[in-house]
């Protein structure tokens, strides 16, 4: 493997969902969080993406997306893997991925990870919390028709 810099990143945004428009190929990103609540634990969130840009790349660059505990005291909750290509240094490229059903163990801190060839790029902080369920309300008595 040829010695080249990593890229640079520009943004590593955490979210339910990105958009990509067919026609434009702009996207959209619904619902930017760094906080997940949680009734009871293990927890299951349904959904998770992550968006990344970069810049400063030379040629194709293998990424790598992992979320860890912030002690890396488990195993990571999940990995995943891209590659984004540079026509240029001062081309933007993006990286989006896409996560199901992952299971956090406990409450705390987990942290977003962005590696390429082994090196740490970035890290985002995930914080889960457990909360308290809400309180069923009554439903109001059924209305009679006159």
């Amino acid at each position: 493997m040829v010695n080249r810099p990593v890229p640079d990143v520009l943004a590593m945004l955490v979210c339910d969902q990105i958009i990509t428009d067919r026609l434009t190929g702009k996207q959209s990103l619904i619902g930017m969080f760094s906080k997940v609540h949680a009734v009871a634990f293990p927890a299951t969130h349904p959904q998770l993406c992550v968006f990344v840009a970069l810049t400063d790349g030379h040629g194709r660059t293998e990424l790598t997306i992992r979320i860890v505990d912030a002690n890396d005291a488990r195993p990571p909750i999940v990995e995943g893997k891209g590659a984004v290509d540079f026509q240029n240094p001062r081309a933007i490229a993006n990286l989006t991925l896409q996560f199901h059903g992952l299971t956090f163990p406990a409450p705390g801190e987990y942290r977003v990870q962005l590696w390429s060839h082994g090196q740490l790029l970035r890290e985002a902080r995930l914080e889960l919390r457990p909360v308290q369920p809400r309180p069923q309300q009554p439903e109001p008595p059924p209305t009679s028709a006159e």
